[in-house]
């Protein structure tokens, strides 16, 4: 966790990147088009960006709104997220609600319970695509992959289409000539007037789909809950105060968390291919690297401590004393089980994930200069 710290901060005077985070007077965060901000990191409540923004652009929330022009990368997360800015390269969204209405200069990975590629949008790259209902009316230069519940296109595709969902259906302003490889419950449904070449379909039974929920009781999942058992206790046994002091932050200054869990996430590779490039630096380079990955590993095993606290603090009755060995099985058990929940369950784990990592940078950087 130390290398995550001096990464951060090091990252950040190099490559200019802006943090905005809410006040305690006000969880929301708003830029204002006539703002002009590079690198633009954010995290609040509800986040919205009308300015344009040079260079990157990434930004968490319960609502996320862009509708400023982001000159490079965007990196969005949120409950509702909605794009109708334009995007100059890759985009990679995941969210509850997700819909884009502006063009996209390079590959768009979004996944989201329900996403909405609009019309107006395009999609310069490729599309990866995954979520419970997918409505694609924009046009995607290359292939698309995609796997959902219910998925439909009514736009034109350059590549192939290669789709894993319940069902697949192509509206009367779908063009796709290069072919489709389709596996689902049942057959593709094309309107009148819609243009697709061959379609390639392979059935796949509904008892199929339920065998991969019925592989959380097997033997490998119950080896992976007792070994992160194990690891939580031991953890707990030598940094209890520091684990706990993490839960309390969590808690407390969950946005702000957020943002710096965002910064330390990113800075930190860039910084080591920094000082490999200049050559005298790759031996700090490969230090830093180690310890970046192992704390990465780490952050991961307290994220999960971290939530059985908290959920075990929202059960508990007001006084309770919170026992550590409950609140160690609750956030094991449940961090496992949110990787069975395909992108509610993996947007939760990863918001609670960059919290814990934000709060542990701000622990050790408040250390550093005490």
């Amino acid at each position: 966790m130390i290398a995550l710290t001096a990464l951060s901060f090091l990252a950040l005077p190099a490559f200019a990147a802006e943090i905005i985070q809410p006040t305690r007077d006000n969880p929301n965060v708003t830029v204002g088009a006539a703002e002009k901000h590079k690198n633009l990191y954010l995290a609040g409540a509800n986040v919205t960006v009308n300015a344009d923004t040079a260079a990157d652009l990434a930004a968490a929330g319960g609502m996320v709104l862009v509708t400023g022009k982001v000159e490079q990368e965007a990196l969005l997360a949120g409950g509702t997220v909605y794009v109708s800015g334009a995007i100059g390269g890759n985009a990679r969204v995941a969210g509850g609600n997700i819909t884009i209405s502006g063009p996209v200069g390079g590959d768009l990975v979004v996944a989201g319970g329900n996403v909405n590629l609009t019309g107006s949008a395009s999609v310069a790259g490729d599309l990866l695509i995954a979520g419970g209902n997918l409505n694609i009316d924009a046009p995607v230069a290359g292939d698309i992959r995609m796997a959902g519940g219910t998925a439909i296109i009514n736009s034109k595709v350059g590549g192939k289409v290669y789709a894993r969902s319940q069902s697949l259906s192509f509206g009367s302003s779908a063009e796709v000539l290069s072919g489709v490889e389709y596996k689902g419950e049942q057959t593709a449904t094309v309107a009148a007037g819609a243009r697709v070449g061959e379609i390639s379909f392979t059935k796949i039974r509904t008892k199929d789909f339920r065998g991969q929920v019925v592989g959380l009781f097997s033997l490998a999942i119950l080896l992976k809950l007792l070994a992160w058992l194990v690891a939580a206790y031991v953890l707990l046994k030598f940094k209890k105060g520091f684990v706990l002091s993490l839960a309390e932050d969590f808690k407390a200054r969950p946005w702000a968390n957020l943002g710096w869990g965002l910064l330390a996430l990113f800075g930190g590779p860039i910084l080591v291919v920094l000082l490999f490039v200049t050559l005298v630096g790759y031996y700090l380079a490969f230090i830093l690297g180690l310890m970046y990955a192992l704390a990465i590993v780490a952050t991961n095993l307290i994220s999960a401590m971290v939530l059985g606290y908290f959920l075990l603090s929202k059960l508990s009755k007001a006084g309770e004393t919170l026992t550590d060995w409950q609140a160690v099985v609750i956030g094991v058990v449940v961090w496992v089980l949110l990787r069975f929940i395909p992108v509610l369950g993996w947007l939760a784990m990863a918001i609670v994930f960059l919290m814990v990592l934000g709060a542990g940078v701000k622990r050790l950087k408040s250390g550093m200069e005490n």
